[in-house]
């Protein structure tokens, strides 16, 4: 690949540089790794600003021309509208960067919500401020009753589903189709393992999927997770269902037992 000579830190800084010099951006920050203070020499740079919303796209045409004053830009990618966040999102990967440091940019139209800005501490950190034109990044209170209404829902849609779809694996396996018993083994059984173990430790996050295991339930837990979503060939993936399935029933059967129960939003909001 050859020497790479532009930093993360140096991306960060052009774009900040960028941004801030361009009086119709009302804030910018990172979100990511840099909001929950886990940022590596892996971590991608995830940077968020705010803009009136008929500035969006020049926003995004500046920081292509700051990034190309750094690296030529290897690829992007632009979500398609509406993305299914409601917000403007770029991806940019440099050719004199390590893959890694993919910039993640998105814009939000000022006229969003505060709730939609994606800056509630519980679910994604405390961000990390570049500037702010007026008090824009203020943290949102996370909607607890709005957010357990939906783990609550999700949590009695897998006690149904589950049981009802988990024999697809092994039916798979049976009929020799192994690649569709490995995919239906991760998105039947594991995933929603995963959610319900995050359900019991984690509700503020319980829809991160497979990310952040590592802080979000016990480590036994996690080495469970990582044991299972490995397994060697077709028997040891029937095992797998096996055991994945029998913890999922045992955790509603705890549920049922009143050794953990969803929190009700006043003692998630009294935290």
């Amino acid at each position: 690949m050859g020497r790479l000579r532009v930093s993360r830190q140096r991306i960060i800084d052009a774009v900040s540089a960028t941004l801030a010099a361009d009086p119709e951006v009302l804030a910018a920050w990172l979100g990511g790794s840099d909001a929950t203070g886990r940022t590596d020499e892996y971590s991608d740079v995830d940077l968020q600003a705010i803009v009136p919303d008929a500035h969006v796209e020049a926003v995004f045409v500046a920081v292509r021309q700051a990034l190309e004053t750094l690296s030529p830009i290897a690829r992007s990618y632009r979500l398609p509208e509406p993305a299914w966040h409601g917000l403007s999102q770029e991806f940019f990967q440099l050719a004199e960067a390590d893959p890694n440091h993919l910039v993640d940019f998105a814009v939000i139209p000022a006229s969003k919500l505060a709730s939609a800005r994606l800056l509630e501490r519980e679910r994604h950190g405390e961000a990390l401020v570049l500037f702010d034109r007026g008090g824009h990044l203020a943290p949102p209170p996370l909607d607890w009753e709005e957010h357990l209404a939906k783990a609550a829902a999700r949590l009695a849609t897998m006690r149904s589903t589950v049981p009802l779809f988990a024999p697809m694996v092994e039916k798979a396996v049976r009929r020799g189709h192994l690649a569709e018993a490995a995919a239906f083994y991760q998105a039947l059984v594991l995933k929603p393992l995963v959610e319900l173990l995050r359900l019991r430790h984690c509700p503020e996050r319980y829809d991160y999927g497979w990310r952040y295991l590592d802080r979000d339930i016990p480590p036994a837990d996690r080495a469970l997770i990582e044991r299972l979503a490995f397994p060697a060939d077709p028997p040891a993936l029937l095992r797998g269902v096996e055991e994945a399935t029998q913890r999922f029933v045992a955790e509603y059967a705890a549920l049922d037992a009143g050794e953990w129960r969803l929190p009700s939003a006043a003692e998630r909001a009294a935290r």
